[in-house]
Protein backbone atom coordinates (compact mmCIF):
# COMPACT_ATOMS: atom_id res chain seq x y z
CA UNK A 1 0.00 0.00 0.00
CA UNK A 2 1.22 3.12 -0.28
CA UNK A 3 1.16 5.68 1.77
CA UNK A 4 0.30 8.51 -0.35
CA UNK A 5 -2.59 10.93 0.71
CA UNK A 6 -5.94 10.65 -1.85
CA UNK A 7 -6.64 14.06 -3.44
CA UNK A 8 -7.92 16.86 -1.41
CA UNK A 9 -12.11 17.03 -0.74
CA UNK A 10 -13.47 20.28 -1.86
CA UNK A 11 -14.60 22.80 1.12
CA UNK A 12 -18.32 21.63 1.43
CA UNK A 13 -18.93 25.85 2.50
CA UNK A 14 -16.92 27.74 0.32
CA UNK A 15 -17.06 31.42 0.54
CA UNK A 16 -19.77 33.19 -1.02
CA UNK A 17 -17.92 35.45 -3.96
CA UNK A 18 -20.29 38.23 -5.37
CA UNK A 19 -19.70 38.79 -9.57
CA UNK A 20 -17.77 42.28 -10.57
CA UNK A 21 -21.04 42.43 -12.73
CA UNK A 22 -24.17 41.36 -11.80
CA UNK A 23 -26.00 42.63 -14.55
CA UNK A 24 -28.12 44.93 -12.90
CA UNK A 25 -29.40 48.46 -14.04
CA UNK A 26 -27.49 51.40 -13.40
CA UNK A 27 -28.40 53.86 -10.89
CA UNK A 28 -30.94 56.57 -11.46
CA UNK A 29 -30.52 59.67 -9.94
CA UNK A 30 -32.77 62.66 -10.43
CA UNK A 31 -32.37 64.87 -13.45
CA UNK A 32 -30.01 68.12 -13.21
CA UNK A 33 -32.78 71.24 -12.36
CA UNK A 34 -33.15 73.29 -15.64
CA UNK A 35 -33.75 77.06 -15.15
CA UNK A 36 -37.52 77.58 -13.74
CA UNK A 37 -38.35 80.37 -16.36
CA UNK A 38 -36.71 81.92 -19.05
CA UNK A 39 -35.10 85.42 -18.33
CA UNK A 40 -37.57 87.84 -19.02
CA UNK A 41 -40.79 85.93 -17.61
CA UNK A 42 -42.24 86.50 -13.90
CA UNK A 43 -43.91 84.17 -12.15
CA UNK A 44 -46.75 84.80 -10.22
CA UNK A 45 -46.14 88.53 -10.86
CA UNK A 46 -48.43 89.61 -13.22
CA UNK A 47 -51.57 87.77 -15.14
CA UNK A 48 -52.12 89.34 -18.19
CA UNK A 49 -55.24 87.68 -19.06
CA UNK A 50 -57.09 88.43 -15.86
CA UNK A 51 -57.55 92.49 -15.19
CA UNK A 52 -56.14 93.54 -11.66
CA UNK A 53 -58.90 94.23 -9.11
CA UNK A 54 -60.71 97.56 -9.42
CA UNK A 55 -59.54 100.04 -6.69
CA UNK A 56 -61.53 101.30 -3.95
CA UNK A 57 -65.54 100.38 -3.31
CA UNK A 58 -68.51 99.64 -5.51
CA UNK A 59 -70.58 102.66 -5.95
CA UNK A 60 -73.28 100.86 -6.30
CA UNK A 61 -72.82 99.06 -3.15
CA UNK A 62 -72.50 102.73 -1.31
CA UNK A 63 -75.43 104.12 -3.35
CA UNK A 64 -77.27 100.65 -2.17
CA UNK A 65 -76.80 101.39 1.56
CA UNK A 66 -77.32 105.56 1.51
CA UNK A 67 -80.87 104.80 -0.62
CA UNK A 68 -81.68 101.75 1.38
CA UNK A 69 -81.19 103.52 4.71
CA UNK A 70 -82.60 106.74 3.46
CA UNK A 71 -85.80 105.36 2.30
CA UNK A 72 -86.29 103.54 5.78
CA UNK A 73 -85.69 106.54 7.80
CA UNK A 74 -87.17 109.75 5.92
CA UNK A 75 -89.53 107.97 3.22
CA UNK A 76 -91.15 105.64 5.17
CA UNK A 77 -89.51 102.76 2.38
CA UNK A 78 -91.61 103.88 -0.01
CA UNK A 79 -87.98 104.34 -2.32
CA UNK A 80 -86.62 101.29 -0.45
CA UNK A 81 -86.57 99.02 -4.08
CA UNK A 82 -84.03 101.14 -5.47
CA UNK A 83 -81.89 100.06 -2.73
CA UNK A 84 -82.72 96.55 -3.45
CA UNK A 85 -82.17 96.61 -6.66
CA UNK A 86 -78.78 98.49 -6.44
CA UNK A 87 -77.89 96.16 -3.45
CA UNK A 88 -78.39 93.00 -6.17
CA UNK A 89 -76.44 94.44 -8.79
CA UNK A 90 -73.98 95.67 -6.95
CA UNK A 91 -73.21 92.17 -4.69
CA UNK A 92 -72.95 90.51 -8.34
CA UNK A 93 -70.64 92.83 -9.73
CA UNK A 94 -68.59 92.56 -6.44
CA UNK A 95 -68.42 88.89 -6.82
CA UNK A 96 -67.65 89.39 -10.54
CA UNK A 97 -64.57 91.64 -10.47
CA UNK A 98 -63.13 91.22 -7.02
CA UNK A 99 -63.96 94.88 -5.78
CA UNK A 100 -64.42 96.17 -2.38
CA UNK A 101 -67.93 96.63 -1.46
CA UNK A 102 -69.92 93.17 -0.80
CA UNK A 103 -70.66 93.28 2.80
CA UNK A 104 -72.04 97.26 2.29
CA UNK A 105 -73.93 95.97 -0.83
CA UNK A 106 -75.59 92.91 1.16
CA UNK A 107 -76.51 95.19 3.97
CA UNK A 108 -78.02 97.58 1.71
CA UNK A 109 -80.02 95.07 -0.11
CA UNK A 110 -80.98 93.43 3.54
CA UNK A 111 -82.01 97.04 4.85
CA UNK A 112 -84.14 97.64 1.44
CA UNK A 113 -85.88 94.33 1.76
CA UNK A 114 -87.22 95.06 5.10
CA UNK A 115 -89.76 97.98 4.71
CA UNK A 116 -90.90 95.89 1.67
CA UNK A 117 -92.20 92.82 3.25
CA UNK A 118 -93.38 95.25 5.82
CA UNK A 119 -95.46 97.32 3.13
CA UNK A 120 -96.55 94.01 1.58
CA UNK A 121 -97.69 92.71 4.80
CA UNK A 122 -99.53 95.30 5.52
CA UNK A 123 -101.41 95.05 2.28
CA UNK A 124 -101.88 91.22 3.21
CA UNK A 125 -103.86 92.32 5.96
CA UNK A 126 -105.54 95.36 4.83
CA UNK A 127 -106.72 93.24 1.88
CA UNK A 128 -107.80 90.52 4.61
CA UNK A 129 -109.84 92.85 6.26
CA UNK A 130 -111.60 94.53 3.46
CA UNK A 131 -112.41 90.99 2.61
CA UNK A 132 -114.01 89.82 5.53
CA UNK A 133 -116.47 92.86 5.26
CA UNK A 134 -114.64 95.29 7.86
CA UNK A 135 -115.37 92.29 10.61
CA UNK A 136 -112.85 92.27 13.18
CA UNK A 137 -113.56 89.69 15.30
CA UNK A 138 -114.34 86.11 14.29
Amino acid sequence: MSTSDPAPQPDPNPPVDYPADAGLPPPVYPPPYAAPYPPGYYPGGYDPYRPAKPPGTNGKAIAALAVSAASLVLFCGIPSFIGVIFGVIAMRETKRTGQDGFGMALAGTIIGAIPIVLWLLYLVVVIGIYASGWQWAP
